[in-house]
């Protein structure tokens, strides 16, 4: 089959114009539904076929028609039906992808031209269409039709396809539109796709911290609007919130958890929808209390997404109690704090019924050896189908079971300051000391938790900002030099031009004049120079975000200690800067050779954040006319107990601290700053890190009036 020629066809709308009109519906929208109709739309036009539409392949391989445009009823809809893989067989999807390979059939002459992406009006190549294959389009009443993939991350998305119910002759010039406009769609697939997500992400974010909300208002802590807050976020049928009661908190023992399970009486349940039926004769009351969940953990907790019941040998006991209920699907989730199960919070969600429309009745158990011969919409049922729990479900149960746990054991810690404070009178001397502490450790224990989040979901956003930026701006570095180079290539053919060539052409004259060529010749290499020079800055910027973004990093690993100063400097650069009430401060580098230190790299950056924003604090606020400096330092050093060390200070000129106020400054909650400018909370977390968390030392010297050092060492292996 030969293509035809772009002189043969009388084309309504220009390419030019297509993709313009295109850009201009699209530029506004931000749902992908709402992009693919206009664009579908557009492009049938152009072609002026009778239908254009998108098809979209599925994980197991099967499609779906998700966006399409029709001329009148010259062919039926085919939009929400969905197709079996055995359609567009595995060898055919492979070379979609591997060879970037578009289809063109004409059924009426019996054949088709596969061309790849890279098509530019030379002969495609042709062959014979297969018996099969035509059937098919026949029995879809499509006599033309052009097939092109649609790409995301080198992987088959879906299809753009053109249909006609007549022969037709198909261009160069149209080929080549579809495929432009196939390959729009991967980059607005691309685009949209990341904004998905981070709605998802924000969405989940605000379904955590609407929790947390109920959960960390002491005394008034809400369980049972935050269990139905839960349920509702996962589409569930039913849920419940198994701790220790009340009363084990009002006791001079301590019992866990499990060892409350022995008792239905130490153990409290909230519950909200569907539940589980115990028989009377069954051992236990409560669910929670079969060793079912303890058998499964075996001491190592996390999520269970349980997607059947009745497909989970595991839970063979506990069956009978869902057999009166539609439950078929539990997520378990274990409620850790410091090591200590706290309780179970569990979510339940009934069995479904599925109805899939397919475009035409196939045998779903059997391979189709051959083709379908309508293509009505045939509805597929299924009865008391088990809903998989999505990776981002079980991610999400897993924050929200931190929030329960944190609130149960603060809430643990409350109960038991109210049980001390009711026995004062007769345990004062006893009992105040335990009082204290007790009051300490709960405030202590939430303002750091919420710091922890911030800090952690800081990192996240941070992580997750620089990566996006980073792969523009990588196709940006890459392409400047190629730019530059093809420019200097341009401008030295201009000038040969100039040189070998009339120039007294009027025409030219004006138009030079008109546009100033002899000032963009000048200023156009310098400009590509002025976007290198920024892309080169962003891209430092970037590297220093991704370093400093390992704050939630669990895992000791070894680290490169100046990379870690560096990062954090870059992001405090802003404040570096003079301002009209502070001159510029200047920072000096004195780096030892340091080897690869073992830490906790995000936690380590906290600390020369917090440090380093003291230090800058603090030249902010002195008023003598001096140069403002910061000096860092690193050397090779060891404990008194000769353990190898690396030993990093960090030294500023200003005003110097108290002897008396160098006392508490590790405190917790001890701040020397005004009211909403500070917590009190940095230096006291900092020392935790390099004391608690790395058996390192953390010292702070300081002469009022001659500035104030910190001294930060820690082991080089863990």
């Amino acid at each position: 089959m030969t293509l035809a020629s772009d002189s043969d066809l009388r084309l309504n709308i220009e390419p030019t114009k297509l993709l313009h009109s295109i850009n201009d519906r699209i530029r506004k929208l931000l749902e992908l539904p709402n992009i693919l109709k206009v664009v579908v739309e557009e492009l049938r036009l152009f072609l002026t076929t009778d239908r254009v539409m998108v098809y979209k392949f599925h994980a197991d391989n099967n499609g779906q028609v998700i966006a399409e445009s029709l001329n009148e009823n010259k062919l039926p809809s085919l939009l929400n039906l969905n197709f079996p893989a055995d359609d567009i067989p595995a060898h055919a999807r492979e070379l979609f992808v591997q060879s970037r390979i578009s289809s063109i059939v004409n059924v009426d002459t019996g054949q088709i031209a596969q061309n790849p992406m890279n098509f530019n009006g030379m002969s495609a190549s042709q062959r014979s269409v297969d018996p099969c294959h035509a059937e098919y389009l026949t029995a879809m009443g499509v006599q033309s039709s052009i097939v092109v993939p649609i790409l995301y991350h080198d992987q088959l998305w879906g299809l753009l396809v053109s249909h006609h119910s007549q022969p037709r002759l198909i261009s160069n010039v149209e080929v080549d539109t579809v495929q432009t406009v196939a390959d729009l769609l991967a980059v607005v697939i691309a685009y949209i796709t990341p904004l998905q997500e981070a709605r998802l992400k924000a969405h989940r974010e605000t379904i955590i911290n609407h929790i947390a909300d109920r959960l960390h208002l002491l005394p008034d802590m809400d369980l049972q609007t935050a269990l139905e807050e839960t349920v509702t976020a996962f589409d569930g049928c039913g849920g419940r919130l198994c701790i220790c009661s009340e009363t084990i908190h009002q006791t001079d023992t301590l019992q866990s958890f499990i060892e409350c399970l022995t008792d239905a009486t130490k153990i409290k349940v909230y519950q909200i929808g569907k539940q589980p039926v115990v028989p009377k004769i069954a051992k236990f009351d409560i669910i929670e209390q079969y060793s079912a969940w303890e058998e499964h953990y075996k001491g190592h907790y996390s999520v269970w997404a349980i997607s059947d019941i009745y497909q989970t040998p595991e839970l063979r006991n506990l069956q009978i109690a869902f057999q009166a209920t539609n439950i078929r699907s539990i997520l378990m989730i274990p409620l850790m704090y410091r090591s200590q199960l706290q309780g179970y919070l569990s979510v339940f969600r009934d069995s479904y019924e599925s109805e899939t429309l397919w475009a035409g009745e196939f045998d779903p158990d059997e391979r189709q050896r051959l083709p379908r011969q309508s293509f009505e919409i045939w509805r597929q049922s299924k009865q008391l189908q088990a809903k998989q729990w999505t990776s981002d479900e079980i991610t999400l149960a897993a924050s929200i079971g931190h929030q329960f746990a944190t609130a149960t054991y603060e809430y643990e810690l409350y109960q038991k300051v109210n049980y001390f404070n009711f026995n004062l009178e007769s345990q004062v001397l006893k009992r105040t000391l335990e009082l204290t502490t007790t009051l300490q450790e709960l405030k202590q224990t939430q303002t750091q938790l919420i710091q922890t989040e911030k800090m952690s979901s800081l990192g996240q956003l941070v992580a997750g900002i620089a990566h996006e930026i980073n792969n523009p701006v990588n196709f940006i570095y890459g392409n400047i030099n190629h730019v530059h180079q093809y420019v200097d290539d341009i401008l030295g053919i201009l000038d040969l031009y100039q040189q070998n060539c009339s120039t007294d052409i009027p025409e030219v004259i004006e138009r030079a004049e008109e546009v100033d060529l002899n000032f963009i010749v000048e200023d156009l290499p310098k400009m590509l120079s002025s976007i290198k020079l920024g892309t080169d800055r962003i891209r430092q910027i970037v590297l220093s975000l991704r370093n400093f973004s390992r704050l939630d990093q669990a895992e000791v690993k070894p680290v490169n200690i100046h990379e870690g100063i560096d990062s954090t400097l870059v992001i405090l650069q802003h404040r570096l800067k003079a301002k009209p009430e502070s001159p510029a401060i200047c920072i000096i580098k004195e780096y030892g050779d340091l080897p690869p230190v073992e830490c906790y790299a995000g936690q380590i950056n906290q600390v020369f954040m917090n440090v380093l924003s003291n230090a800058i604090d603090a030249l902010e606020q002195q008023r003598e006319s001096k140069k403002n400096t910061i000096t860092i330092s690193t050397n090779i050093s060891q404990f008194s107990d000769n353990r190898p060390s690396v030993l990093i200070s960090i030294a500023d000129n200003g005003c110097g601290i108290p002897e008396h106020v160098i006392k508490k400054i590790f405190d917790p909650f001890f701040t020397t700053k005004e009211v909403g400018q500070g917590t009190g909370l940095g230096l006291s977390i900092s020392y935790q890190i390099i004391v608690d968390k790395h058996s390192g030392t953390f010292k702070c010297k300081s002469q009022p009036g001659e500035g104030t050092e910190f001294l930060i060492q820690i082991p080089i292996k863990v």
